[in-house]
């Protein structure tokens, strides 16, 4: 990853934050929605005045990663 920030914690017990770690680190699909929200987060710290919220863009990275472990983590329930 672009940056040593750490969204997810992949040595955590829970398995479902397993998952998303895995999916950040290893779908490409939600890697790109990871870095469109660095991207966004760097522009705010950026300026001093800003209504940039990156909201749009954690909904987005959320939605991805949500849809990443759907199928692996009902798995683990059945």
């Amino acid at each position: 990853m672009a940056e040593d920030k750490v969204m997810f914690d992949p040595d955590s017990e829970d398995q479902l934050e397993k998952e998303r770690a895995v999916c950040l680190e290893k779908d490409c699909h939600v890697h790109k929605f990871f870095l469109k929200l660095q991207e966004c987060e760097k522009r705010v710290k950026s300026r001093t005045n800003t209504a940039e919220t990156c909201a749009e863009e954690t909904s987005d990275l959320m939605e991805a990663v949500d849809h990443c472990v759907g199928a692996t983590a009902f798995k683990q329930l059945q």
